[in-house]
């Protein structure tokens, strides 16, 4: 005997069954899709100097690999590939999850520094089968001019900050250097009383640094003095200078007699006219009596 119980019951499994289907499938879909950030793209020093090499460190994070990937990561400026930094660079993606991160640090990088200014580079990761753009990101490259600076300090042999005639004093000059992108070889010099003496020679390193000379001298007679260093490269241009004034003893004063009346009478002048005024008293009471 034929019953119709049964057959509304089978309306709601199918769509159950569908929705199922389509909720996993879909759950597959995005599971399977491969997704390549780039986590960091950047240059390793703050500035370079016209003509440096640029090192530039590199992260590159990958979901859902399920298989092995070929990857060309390239290097272009506003409009040309510069160099292609890796290429055909295997991703392995089965057997490990399929996510990870690849940091690597591409070295010595040319033709990214050839002016002074900020210049802006992308780094693009590109599918080698397919070609497809899959991950981007740019970064920026400060290019600095030469700089080179002269300072100057001193101190007397007693420590007080008070120079004394015929005491010794020290200069200390500090040259610093950045930005620089060939080493040369220079020369400090100093000039005092119209004289000019060599102190040191200074070698500059590409790159930045620093280095310190002394030079110690004595004045034979108190006033003011000013000493001035000269750093000069081999061709005897002058790169910088800087000066320093100092005070020799005290200023003599001029040998006096005597103080002149005038100069007695002002700096009395509240005695004098105490005086002036108990005479007046005096006078006035006098001719009234």
């Amino acid at each position: 005997m034929r019953t119709g119980t049964a057959r509304p019951a089978v309306g709601p499994m199918l769509v159950l069954l569908m929705l199922t289907a389509v909720l996993g499938g879909a759950m597959a879909f995005a599971a399977g899709t491969p997704t390549f950030t780039i986590k960091k793209a950047q240059p390793t020093e703050a500035g370079y100097y016209i003509g440096a090499d640029v090192d530039i460190a590199f992260e590159l994070k990958m979901q859902y690999l399920s298989q092995n990937y070929t990857l060309d990561i390239e290097l272009w400026n506003s409009t040309d590939k510069i160099t292609t930094l890796d290429d055909n660079k295997v991703l392995p993606g089965a057997g490990n999850g399929g996510n990870y991160t690849y940091e690597t640090t591409y070295q010595n990088v040319a033709d990214l520094t050839d002016e002074t200014g900020t210049h802006t580079y992308t780094i693009k990761v590109i599918d080698t089968s397919s070609g497809l753009l899959v991950a981007s990101k740019s970064f920026s490259v400060l290019v600095a001019e030469e700089s080179i600076s002269l300072s100057v300090s001193w101190s007397d042999a007693s420590q007080d900050r008070q120079i004394d005639v015929a005491e010794s004093v020290t200069f200390t000059v500090y040259t610093t250097w950045t930005f620089v992108n060939e080493s040369k070889s220079c020369s400090l010099y100093v000039t005092s009383g119209g004289q000019e003496t060599l102190v040191d020679a200074v070698s500059i390193t590409a790159g930045s640094g620093s280095a310190t000379d002394t030079w110690s001298t004595s004045w034979a007679s108190a006033g003011t003095q000013t000493v001035t260093f000269t750093l000069k490269d081999a061709d005897g241009e002058t790169l910088k200078t800087v000066s320093a004034t100092v005070q020799v003893g005290q200023a003599e004063e001029s040998a006096s007699s005597g103080a002149s009346w005038t100069d007695l009478l002002m700096q009395n002048i509240y005695v004098v006219l105490v005086i002036i005024a108990v005479v007046a008293i005096v006078v006035v009471y006098y001719m009234r009596k």
